[in-house]
């Protein structure tokens, strides 16, 4: 069977959990004396203090009575030591129980310990020297209890009323002080504990003053107040920002629910934040409007009362029950937010508007236009007559052609507002890609030749029947074709390529034009917007035809990408599902923007490169 030695470190280390316990089951006996209605943590430790001051106090003057009166065989001194260790427990713990407010009694309890010195040191053959270190020791046990200034001063003051009176009696003795060894042993431990604890007690000043810089870096670093609360909501302490931040004292905040100064509205939030944390969260955050008083320039109305919205961020407190609270003002970024949202809800209203009326207008003026061109149509075909007038057959061309240029702003336009609108409906169908390429190539085979541009177009096999709306890509087709060529010099080149990547249908229109700035593909693609330079001002055009390719890819869920060096040429890329998968935007203009994604000087692509389209052509 084995031998367990025991060394001296299992005695000490034994010895010291024996002291804890004492200490923590006398520090329970003193929190028993403490009236229930203190909810103040601070407030609670110290009347715990003052509890244990009531205990300790009667030994004390026991102990000077014994060694001023039973020594010299007095039965005084006994009769003393009798009053002193059971009545004044009973009735300062007595009173502090039912009392709410402590100081009151403390002060008594201070009073009657120095007139209990008092009274030993008259009663006594003469003061010795414990009854002087009782009576100079007093503002230090005051100081114990109350950790203020305060007390110190009062408790001086009370002390030095007492040494007056032992000088007095020490006087009238001869000026002789009893020294008999018991006195000295007793006033030696009593010297010693006031040391340890004095000791303690400035450690734990210090380390507080510590944790007070650590707070205030803190709440430097991260603008907030710091705030521990309990379990049951109720505040045990605050860091000084408080006082600022919520314009109260914090001494008044202590003790309070920090739920009393949640907003009405916000009060369900801030108690799902609570249980939370009861429950076991690692952490919780939540934002809640808290008031907060602000005094006013008015001297009718000192005080204003508002509230903020503060967020909450809290974590379970190491040190014990409880939890650590970091609010933080946002205020100025709720109010930031809520003009955010008010002004892009008032940007959609007038974009919506603005939408409307375009269609409206542009709807209005097709009947008109229509009759115009027809009617002017039939007088160029002289179906009732010959015009006699080589003039009249001038003005009236210049009528039709300039209807058809009207009609095809107003289309413009109503196509720009329906897809920003979101009005624009897609019909999807299964149609050959070849056969719409071939009857674009046709529609602007005159336009090309009439500025002996080359039209050509290169569509590979593979391709075969898309899924997608037929209108609409033939649209975009006929947009950027027409574009090239507008913009494409006599004896250029203008290119239709097209393949299959991936399921992906990719088809782009080239050309060997004008190019265009990078500055300037920024902007590009925006209703009414228009590259400026002395050849674009030449010719005809509202800006509308880019924006509209761009809407009708980003409805097919597909992308647009435009290429361009200046003075060499632009190639448009466009790649959208050849299945019709079809991408829902609630954002319009988010998604239009997005749809240009890249600006490359690059001239090699699909379709081999200028060069070799002008051999090809």
């Amino acid at each position: 069977m084995p031998i367990h030695s025991v060394t001296d470190s299992d005695f000490a280390e034994a010895g010291a959990h024996r002291r804890l316990d004492i200490a923590s089951r006398f520090r329970d006996l003193c929190g028993r004396w403490v009236n229930t209605s203190v909810v103040c943590q601070i407030s609670r430790e110290r009347d715990i203090r003052m509890a244990g001051a009531f205990l300790i106090m009667p030994l004390l003057l026991a102990l000077a009575a014994f060694t001023n009166h039973v020594l010299s065989g007095e039965m005084a001194g006994m009769v003393s030591i009798g009053i002193g260790v059971l009545a004044l427990p009973m009735i300062f713990c007595g009173a502090l129980a039912i009392s709410k407010d402590s100081r009151k009694i403390g002060l008594g309890a201070v009073a009657a310990y120095g007139a209990s010195i008092c009274a030993i040191g008259i009663t006594a053959s003469m003061p010795n020297v414990l009854l002087w270190l009782l009576a100079a020791a007093i503002p230090l046990e005051a100081w114990f209890v109350y950790r203020t200034e305060r007390s110190l001063r009062l408790a001086g003051t009370i002390s030095a009323a007492i040494l007056v009176v032992l000088l007095i009696v020490t006087l009238r003795n001869h000026g002789e002080i009893g020294l008999s060894p018991f006195a000295m042993l007793a006033s030696l431990a009593y010297s010693a504990s006031l040391i340890v604890r004095l000791a303690k007690g400035l450690v734990q000043s210090a380390a507080a003053a510590r944790r007070d810089d650590r707070v205030t870096d803190f709440e430097q670093v991260i603008d907030g107040v710091v705030l521990s609360l309990g379990a049951d909501g109720l505040v045990k302490s605050l860091s000084a920002k408080a006082q600022e931040r919520f314009g109260i004292a914090r001494n008044l905040l202590i003790g309070t629910p920090l739920f009393e100064r949640v907003h009405v509205a916000d009060r369900v939030q801030f108690l799902g934040f609570l249980s939370d944390l009861k429950h076991g969260a690692p952490k919780a955050n939540v934002d809640v409007r808290l008031r907060c008083v602000a005094p006013t320039q008015t001297s009718g109305q000192p005080h204003l009362v508002r509230f903020a919205t503060y967020h909450l961020r809290a974590v379970p407190h190491s040190q014990g029950e409880g939890f650590l609270v970091v609010a933080t003002d946002i205020s100025q970024a709720v109010a930031d937010r809520n003009a955010l949202v008010a002004a892009r809800r008032e940007a959609e209203t007038v974009e919506i508007t603005k939408s409307r009326f375009l269609a409206t207008v542009s709807h209005e003026l097709r009947t008109p236009l229509n009759s115009i061109i027809g009617f002017s149509d039939i007088l160029l075909q002289e179906i009732f007559g010959k015009l006699p007038d080589g003039r009249q057959r001038e003005y009236v061309e210049l009528v039709h052609r300039s209807g058809n240029h009207l009609l095809s702003v107003v289309n413009a336009i109503l196509d720009v507002s329906k897809i920003e609108a979101g009005a624009y409906t897609i019909h999807t169908e299964s149609f050959a890609f070849k056969d719409t390429v071939a009857m674009v190539h046709d529609m602007m085979a005159h336009q090309a030749a009439q500025k002996n541009v080359t039209l050509c177009d290169r569509v590979s096999p593979r391709i075969g029947n898309v899924v997608a709306d037929n209108r609409a890509i033939h649209q975009v087709l006929i947009n950027l074709v027409s574009n090239a060529v507008k913009f494409t010099e006599t004896g250029g080149v203008v290119t239709i390529d097209a393949q299959v990547e991936d399921d992906i249908l990719v088809f782009s229109v080239s050309d060997t034009g004008i190019g265009i700035a990078e500055a300037d593909l920024k902007t590009l693609g925006q209703p009414f917007r228009q590259i400026q330079n002395d050849y674009t001002r030449t010719q005809e055009g509202t800006g509308l035809g880019l924006a509209t390719v761009k809407g009708l890819v980003g409805l097919h869920g597909g992308e647009l990408t435009i290429k361009s060096i200046p003075g060499q040429g632009t190639i448009v890329d466009v790649r959208i599902p050849r299945s019709g998968r079809i991408t829902a935007c609630d954002d319009h203009s988010d998604e239009l923007a997005a749809n240009i994604v890249d600006f490359k000087e690059i001239s090699d692509v699909k379709g081999g490169s200028y060069g070799e389209a002008r051999k090809s052509a």
